[in-house]
């Protein structure tokens, strides 16, 4: 497990040299488009899923802190999605809150070393995930297919 995420720090580390990202940077809350957002929070399920499956708490706290600390939206994107939902941004922004609000809770969870309700907080997030995106991930991405 610990070379595992070894490897993984390198591979961050490696990326944030290849796109000329530092830490530093991303730690400014320097906003991002969606599908870069994306894949940051699955990053942290992923951290999230170690945890789980290994009982390493400090790993599902980890994980869970990193869904509440991605940058925001950028200006461009955040337009784009409420161009393309109108009405429907609304419940975008519920599915949002609804992630943001148990990740929370299911940090709160792992500090308490409570599996229960680590993985009752857990499948609220993915289904959360999973109900945006069958939603709404087609239409955003055909949006920003023809946008560019």
């Amino acid at each position: 497990m610990k070379n595992r995420i070894i490897v993984l720090l390198l591979l961050l580390i490696s990326g944030s040299i290849f796109t000329g990202l530092s830490f530093d940077e991303m730690t400014q809350n320097e906003s991002l488009d969606l599908p870069t957002i994306m894949r940051l929070i699955y990053a942290d399920i992923q951290i999230i899923n170690e945890g789980i499956y290994t009982e390493n708490f400090q790993l599902i706290e980890q994980g869970a802190a990193a869904i509440n600390e991605h940058p925001p939206l950028s200006n461009e994107t955040r337009s784009l999605v409420k161009k393309t939902l109108g009405d429907r941004m609304q419940a975008f922004g519920q599915y949002d809150k609804l992630v943001h609000d148990t990740a929370d809770s299911l940090k709160e969870a792992a500090t308490e070393h409570n599996m229960e309700r680590v993985l009752e907080n857990y499948q609220i997030i993915q289904q959360g995930c999973v109900s945006c995106h069958a939603s709404f991930r087609n239409e955003i991405t055909r949006a920003r297919l023809s946008s560019n």
